[in-house]
């Protein structure tokens, strides 16, 4: 039997009850497009269920759904129904459509006592996916605390695993203690090459306390390990940088002046001059500094080769929050 309620333009549909809201399962492992687009789908089966096709619907339309985020596993992406659901059409514009369906929606939860199960929240409008994925801020504080928690209580590969996430995110402290399990070979094999790179790295990122490793490191390495490794972090800081990574330009820029026997003085100022120009803090003096050592004949050439790089960068991080969008 087919059970339908009416209400200026919304239908309201219940079908399987579930516990709790909170974060969508192993988010991070998962694609963040497909689970917008599974819970869209979601939404439509359950629509078709009580055959009610929402293509159907006449513009402006909108459909909402009770969503238990903790519940959107793959499974229920491809066999579940929401518990409650509403909708709106021909609604005179978008955001009326939308509070309408919500409305519904509400309607319904509360009909079956739903409480704080699931929440109502927007799924699509006309043909838009509008499905906002509840993805928490991440916290480098706490995921460095909790990294030193598991380092004491000698947990070293679950210390290992966060204080390389920290690291590739540009943390120097991580990226420190990093090097510093990678010298004493705890959490995996012992690698003097990984201690020099990452205590290098810190250095240039701002931590003071890496001379010391990387004095160590270096003592273990041969001269053309060292230059190796050098060229190495070069490399990744610009790909990272270009990539769209803001916190990687100073560090690239002061490896310029502090790797090399001889300070590269125009590539250190193409790079802070990227810096500066998305306002990264500090890097206009900075910038202005190192300008003081560049030849006349040169500084036209460097500066043309930053802008083509700085539009790159934009390009990429365009790219990325529309990826993020999606």
């Amino acid at each position: 039997m087919m059970l339908k309620a009416t209400l200026s333009f919304f239908m309201y549909i219940f079908f399987l009850a579930f516990s709790s809201i909170a974060q969508i399962p192993n988010i991070e492992d998962r694609d963040k497009k497909k689970i917008k687009e599974g819970i869209v789908e979601t939404y439509l089966r359950s629509m078709s269920k009580w055959d009610i096709p929402f293509d159907d619907l006449l513009e402006n339309k909108s459909g909402a759904a009770c969503i238990q985020w903790n519940k959107i596993t793959n499974i229920f992406l491809e066999n579940g129904m929401f518990d409650a659901l509403g909708y709106s059409q021909n609604i005179p514009n978008k955001k009326a459509s939308q509070i309408a369906a919500i409305s519904g929606c509400k309607k319904m939860k509360t009909y079956y006592k739903l409480g704080d199960t699931c929440k109502c929240e927007i799924v699509v409008t006309n043909n838009e996916n509008e499905v906002l994925l509840p993805i928490k801020e991440f916290n480098v504080e706490k995921e460095f605390s909790e990294a030193v928690k598991l380092y004491k209580k000698e947990d070293y590969q679950a210390s290992y695993k966060k204080f390389v996430k920290l690291s590739n995110m540009g943390d120097e402290k991580s990226q420190y203690n990093l090097s510093v399990l990678m010298f004493k070979g705890r959490g995996l094999p012992q690698s003097f090459k990984k201690s020099y790179y990452w205590s290098l790295s810190s250095k240039l990122y701002g931590e003071k306390k890496a001379d010391s490793i990387i004095k160590k490191s270096i003592l273990k390495l041969s001269e053309e390990e060292v230059r190796e490794v050098n060229e190495e972090l070069k490399l990744n800081l610009e790909t990272i940088a270009t990539n769209g990574s803001l916190h990687a330009l100073v560090p690239l820029a002061k490896w310029y002046i502090m790797v090399p026997k001889k300070p590269d003085y125009q590539n250190s100022y193409k790079w802070l001059s990227i810096a500066s120009a998305f306002n990264v803090e500090n890097t206009k003096r900075a910038r202005d500094e190192i300008f003081k050592n560049l030849k006349k004949k040169s500084i036209s050439a460097i500066q043309v080769e930053a802008n083509d790089v700085y539009e790159v960068i934009v390009k990429n991080k365009e790219a990325t929050i529309k990826e993020g969008e999606e």
